[in-house]
This record gives structure tokens, C-alpha cells and sequence, in this order.
């Protein structure tokens, strides 16, 4: 009985799951995908006989690949291949959320900065967001307030080499009908559980909500509204331990994305779950 652990760094969750670990006796191996290399074959030919492979990559590519290489050898990887594609990419996981009846904010796809424009005046309207296709932590998300701004972030994204910022996201921007109310919500699940949940709120000097730049978090509980659209969101991407981010949308709610390599630091100091504890207990209770 063997955990693996792929990763490209050693994060807080990492330790928190080894601890974990730890305390139940159960032995694991840290994977390192910067430091070994995979044959391509269909061979179980890792030194060690993994029982389950727990995928914590920070980087999406690196993970994305390597649940796909170590599927292929025979090796069962938390969150799976198919799971990190459709949750790493938003275009995929806005597609998938719309062909299963899901609630999923107003979003249109262009690929040059005019179309892109009449996308926002004629559909989106201002002020809209652009987002990253592939991206965390709020990194390069911008709200486009008027047409100037819009014109800004699209020539920007122009110029850029990533290909993949050449694909414009555009997103209706949503904003609590309460003022006092969390900008999101997150909802983490392992399993057919949501274990915890919490509000983000984002700081004075900027819309986004994300922990990594400043935003702050409390506790709430889940409702059924809450807990239905996050089973539901997590089960359509083929997600085992997932974090679904909510938000008000014409006073109901709607999944805005679904992260399949779900950071929890943030949630587990605003409401006190030991989630780590969570997701050992659900591999040993399905896979071990």
C-alpha cells in the first residue's frame, strides 16, 4: 500500500497530506516531475508499486502530461487526465458546465480584438472580464470598463507570445446584489462531499477575490443550492477533489470555474477543516 505524490514543489497542502499520511501509517513517495523523466510505453515501470498517485502539480502542463503518461502506463492519478484537461482550461470547462445545464456566467470567445468588441457591446456589455484560458490565482484577469480599457487589454494580449492569450475569454462581470456579501464563494469538495466552504471578499483597491492577492476569507455553510451546483460541476469534469468557485448571478447562483489542483490553505484557516485529513481519508476508504 503506496501513495504517490506528483508535485514540482513542495507546497503547505503537500505537507498537510503528509502529515496526514503520517499519522495513519500509510506509506508515500514524493514524485518530483522536475527531477525524473517518463518512457513512453504502457509499462508500470516507476521503481515503486503505487497504489494511487495524488497529482498536487502547481504547474498545470507539468500535471496535465503526467496524469496523461502515467494513465497510459496503468497508473490510477487523483485528479485524472481528462479531469485536468477540462478543469485547466476555462473555455473546456465553460463548454462542459453549459452541455450538462449547469448555470455558468454569459461568456464569449473571439479570437481578434474586433469581433472581440462587438462581442462585449452587443452581448457581454460593460464593464466585462477578460480572462486567461489556462491561469490561477487571478493573474491576468482584468475588468474591461469601457472601450479604451477594452482596446488596452486586448492590443496587449495581442502582442504577447503565449498563443493562448490570443484567445479572448469575455465574461459578463457579476457583482453580489449585497454589498456585505462574500465577491465568491468556494466550495471544496472530495468525493460526492462538499467538506467546506468559504466567502472571499476582495480588497478595497481591487475586484478580484483571490486569496494569493490579498483577498480575505470567512466561513459560511453550505447551502443546497451550493452543495447541488458544486456536486453537480465537480461529477460533469470527472473530478475527485475539486474546488468550485460560485457566484451570484440575477440572485441565483452560477459555477464560474472548477479547479482540479485546488489549493486549500486559504479555506482551511477561514473555517478550521482539516481537509488534508478529508482527502486521505476518501483514498483510503476507495483506493487503498
Amino acid at each position: 500500500m503506496l501513495i504517490g505524490i506528483l508535485l514540482n514543489r513542495v507546497t503547505w497542502e503537500v505537507k498537510q497530506i503528509i502529515e496526514e499520511l503520517e499519522k495513519q501509517n500509510i506509506k508515500y513517495q514524493l514524485l518530483n516531475n522536475q527531477k525524473i523523466y517518463f518512457k513512453l510505453n504502457k509499462e508500470k515501470d516507476l521503481l515503486d508499486n503505487f497504489s494511487i498517485i495524488l497529482e498536487r502539480s502547481l504547474s498545470f502542463f507539468r500535471g496535465l502530461y503526467s496524469s496523461a503518461i502515467l494513465e497510459t502506463k496503468g497508473y490510477k492519478v487523483i485528479n485524472n487526465h481528462e479531469c485536468m484537461n477540462l478543469t485547466g482550461n476555462k473555455l473546456l470547462t465553460s463548454l462542459k458546465l453549459i452541455e450538462n445545464d449547469i448555470p455558468t456566467p454569459l461568456t464569449c470567445i473571439a479570437y481578434k480584438d474586433e469581433p472581440a468588441i462587438d462581442a462585449i457591446k452587443k452581448v457581454i456589455q460593460y464593464p466585462a472580464i477578460i480572462k486567461p484560458l489556462v491561469g490561477s490565482w487571478g493573474r491576468l484577469i482584468a475588468k474591461l470598463n469601457d472601450y479604451n480599457s477594452a482596446m488596452s487589454s486586448l492590443e496587449a494580449r495581442e502582442a504577447m507570445g503565449n498563443v493562448l492569450q490570443k484567445i479572448f475569454y469575455l465574461q459578463k462581470n457579476l457583482a453580489p446584489s449585497n454589498l456585505e456579501a462574500p465577491t465568491d464563494l468556494r466550495v471544496f469538495v472530495v468525493g460526492d462531499k462538499c467538506v467546506a466552504a468559504m466567502g472571499r471578499y476582495n480588497p478595497d483597491k481591487d475586484f478580484r477575490s483571490n486569496i494569493a492577492i490579498g483577498g480575505t476569507a470567512k466561513p459560511i455553510e453550505i447551502t443546497n443550492e451550493m452543495e447541488e451546483l458544486s456536486l453537480k460541476a465537480s461529477k460533469v469534469v470527472k473530478g475527485e477533489i475539486v474546488g468550485v468557485d460560485l457566484m451570484e448571478d440575477n440572485e441565483k447562483l452560477s459555477v464560474i470555474e472548477v479547479n482540479g489542483t485546488p489549493q486549500f490553505k486559504g479555506i482551511c484557516d477561514a473555517t478550521k477543516i482539516n481537509i488534508a485529513g478529508e482527502i486521505v481519508d476518501y483514498i483510503i476508504e476507495n483506493y487503498l
